[in-house]
């Protein structure tokens, strides 16, 4: 008998115990549930889900935030359209508007990559092309949704790889300075007004500036023949 009130105490003391700890995580509800996910995936959530309906995309792109890996990366499963960043990116993202040019890449990808078999074939077996276009298909993403395309430069420059060469199926992405030009020259002739944007004054954007001084400059002075050109009715 002794044994048994024994027991019982210590069902009770044990169920008491249980209580208390439940009683720690009250207050627990719908309208804070979701916030254990944490920052990173609300902001990922909501700037993508703006980039999607902002450019009325009419296709399922669906977005993930991969906290258990730490690379600096994000990616388009060309297979099942999905878009997954991970949670080392956050480390060099410094505004809303360069999240949405990660976003808008990735989901100019999954767009793309909605045009069939061949299409997906192609994609994976000219992946330097398609890169350089989700690159601008990304800024125009930007662009409608209301962000600076000025930070696809500013991500670029922090995190695009400047590989010896870039040539066959040594490095599936073309070297970062000829993206980085490809988007400003996109810019330059697209979208001149952000040319002046606050971003630009960001120490990114003036390292852009700075080591790419040459290629730029060579640029700016061809588009100006080209206007004269055009005032003259050379063109």
């Amino acid at each position: 008998m002794k044994k048994i009130l024994t027991l019982l105490c210590v069902v009770l003391i044990g169920s008491c115990a249980l209580a208390d700890e439940i009683m720690i995580i009250k207050g627990v509800n719908m309208n804070n549930f979701w916030r254990k996910k944490g920052i990173d995936e609300e902001k990922v959530i909501k700037v993508g889900q703006k980039i999607l309906l902002d450019n009325h995309i009419p296709k399922r792109v669906p977005i993930f935030v991969d906290s258990t890996k730490k690379n600096v990366n994000a990616n388009s499963n060309l297979y099942d359209k999905t878009v997954t960043i991970y949670s080392g990116m956050f480390l060099y993202i410094d505004n809303d508007d360069e999240l949405a040019y990660v976003l808008s890449h990735e989901i100019a990808h999954s767009v793309e990559a909605y045009g069939g078999m061949i299409k997906y074939m192609a994609m994976n077996a000219n992946a330097k092309k398609y890169e350089q276009k989700a690159d601008l298909n990304g800024i125009d993403y930007m662009v409608k949704a209301g962000y600076d395309p000025i930070a696809a430069i500013t991500m670029g420059n922090k995190i695009f790889g400047e590989p010896v060469w870039d040539w066959g199926f040594t490095y599936t992405h073309p070297k970062g300075s000829k993206r980085l030009m490809d988007m400003y020259k996109y810019i330059y002739v697209k979208y001149p007004q952000y040319l002046n944007s606050p971003l630009t004054y960001s120490p990114s954007y003036k390292n852009f500036v700075y080591s790419m001084n040459k290629d730029i400059k060579e640029f700016q002075q061809k588009q100006r023949k080209r206007q004269l050109k055009l005032q003259n009715g050379d063109l």
